[in-house]
């Protein structure tokens, strides 16, 4: 089969469309079709060794109906303690590379997830070429790159997915990384960052691709410093940067505001992840002139989903995972009673407008079977008429569970914020959390009681801060990284959990719900806390 770069010499850039980007036009039927017939395939190849064994029982199931009746829902606790140690003697085969991401404090360090070649060689790099077009096409068919075009490398190494899907970019096709791959894994990241972007000066920046949050802090510094780089810098010298940056320098002055990334670069296409993407979309579009196209997926689940070039709603992928989904009333009574075992729908039953909770089984790729990552998304719609597809639409809309994501760099659990305020020394009634957005940048807001006389706010942001740098390294870089504080503490007056407490009783609401949560997605809930605080601060003047 002719490769990308073959077909691209050739003139076939109508094959080469059809080879990377071809899974859009599949009808729906043909869709579910390929997904049953993997996942049949899946089941008898890991049947075979005792992961398979443990998770689905023997005799294996016959038929997609009977997995989903007999194989129980499964979270990374069910696959302890094979894969945080690396097991391959109980997979079907050696995998081809392990993958990591961050775990849970106090339960396991890190997720580590095995991929096997046959999946990633089929799927890795075809889809990484699928995004890259997407994101650079404006209709059907077209295909802008050029062999040698540049992309810094600014993601995560290896182990970490970016890492690997940067390595699975340049298989698929000759992109140049800047630095190599090879050599960027070597330096920190603020080196990384520097070398990447300095090499980007002089040779080029075609593509990006990386998280969000990191983009925006680029051009951030860029619209900020650019000057200043450009007076005092010597790898500034090189003809090559001199005749970029007056370019730049030009571009932005007729614009009449600071120097963008845009000035200094025609960038073709922009691929980010991360769950902060739609937030920082507009802002990526100002300061790169280029809207970036969303991915959706994990190192767990793949790659599930991704925009196309109308840059609306994702469309599912066919052959990385098999898709279930859990109604939002089930995903909320399994929520109430654990015990309870909450029904799935397949993709051809799901309803536009409606929330889930997404279930993946690995196809080829990897191990997991009907898998709750904790994500819920919603179903834009059944399909997207405009574009002619055929497969339903998604967005992803929040976390399902106690996990709090910042940034794409650190998964912050209820655990994690109780050892951060034991360390602290911070005394306090009650406390809950949230994520939220403030300047434009994602944070862990906490609403916090204090026990005793009213501590100074500013004093207990900084001693809850500290402490969440040493519970969770992954917290501690983000600062480091993206040169931000990603915590805010607001002061509640003593007394509001319990009136709100007495505020759910007068409502009728069920005991369970007598107390907020201490990670909680609702902003009814901060109103009320907030409302009620306000209220008593005012009866006391």
């Amino acid at each position: 089969m002719a490769t990308a770069i073959e077909l691209l010499r050739q003139g076939r850039t109508q094959e080469l469309w059809e080879k990377y980007c071809g899974f859009i036009d599949l009808s729906l039927e043909e869709f579910m079709n390929i997904q049953k017939r993997l996942l049949m395939e899946q089941i008898q190849w890991f049947g075979r060794c005792e992961l398979g064994k443990k998770i689905m029982g023997e005799p294996l199931p016959r038929s997609a109906e009977e997995f989903r009746q007999r194989v129980p829902l499964t979270t990374y606790a069910d696959y302890i303690p094979y894969l945080p140690e690396k097991r391959e003697d109980v997979l079907p085969e050696k995998p081809a590379l392990w993958m990591r991401t961050s775990g849970r404090s106090g339960e396991y360090q890190c997720k580590w997830a095995p991929i096997f070649r046959e999946g990633w060689e089929a799927t890795g790099g075809p889809y990484v070429m699928a995004l890259l077009m997407f994101a650079s096409c404006k209709d059907r068919g077209d295909f802008v790159f050029q062999e040698h075009d540049k992309i810094p490398f600014t993601m995560a190494p290896r182990p970490y997915v970016f890492g690997w899907i940067a390595h699975a970019m340049t298989k698929a096709f000759p992109f140049d990384l800047l630095p190599p791959q090879d050599e960027a894994e070597k330096m920190p990241f603020q080196e990384r960052m520097k070398a990447a972007f300095s090499l980007g000066f002089r040779e080029g920046i075609d593509i990006y691709f990386g998280l969000a949050s990191v983009l925006v802090k680029m051009g951030e510094q860029f619209s900020g410093q650019a000057e200043q780089k450009t007076a005092f810098s010597k790898e500034m010298l090189h003809p090559k940067t001199i005749y970029r940056l007056s370019r730049g320098i030009i571009r932005s002055r007729l614009a009449g505001r600071p120097m963008y990334p845009k000035d200094l670069w025609d960038v073709k296409a922009i691929v980010t992840g991360g769950t902060d993407t739609s937030v920082f979309k507009s802002r990526i579009a100002e300061y790169w002139g280029k809207a970036p196209i969303e991915i959706y997926g994990g190192t767990e689940i793949h790659l599930i989903a991704m925009q196309t070039w109308d840059r609306e709603g994702m469309t599912f992928l066919p052959d990385m995972s098999f898709l279930e989904f859990i109604p939002e009333d089930e995903h909320l009574k399994a929520k109430a009673d654990p015990s309870y075992q909450p029904r799935t729908v397949l993709l051809n039953e799901v309803e536009a407008g409606k929330r889930y909770e997404i279930v993946t089984t690995s196809l080829r790729i990897g191990p997991f079977f009907r898998y709750r990552i904790g994500d819920m998304i919603k179903i834009t719609a059944l399909c997207n008429e405009k574009l002619g597809i055929d497969i339903p639409q998604m967005v992803f809309e929040s976390r399902c569970d106690d996990i709090i994501d910042l940034a794409g760099f650190t998964r912050m659990t209820e655990r994690t914020i109780w050892q951060a305020l034991e360390r602290s020394e911070v005394r306090y009634e009650d406390w809950t959390a949230r994520k939220e957005i403030h300047d434009q940048h994602p944070i862990l807001h906490l609403y916090l009681e204090p026990k005793g006389d009213i501590q100074c706010g500013e004093a207990v942001e900084d001693a809850i801060d500290q402490g969440l740098k040493e519970v969770d390294a992954d917290y501690a870089d983000i600062e480091e990284m993206l040169q931000y504080k990603p915590l805010r503490v607001t002061i509640l007056t003593p007394g509001t959990f319990h009136r709100y407490l007495l505020d759910r009783q007068a409502a009728g609401a069920e005991p369970a719900h007598f107390k907020p949560p201490h990670v909680v997605h609702s902003q009814k809930v901060i109103d009320l806390l907030l409302q009620l605080s306000a209220m008593a601060d005012q009866s006391s003047l």
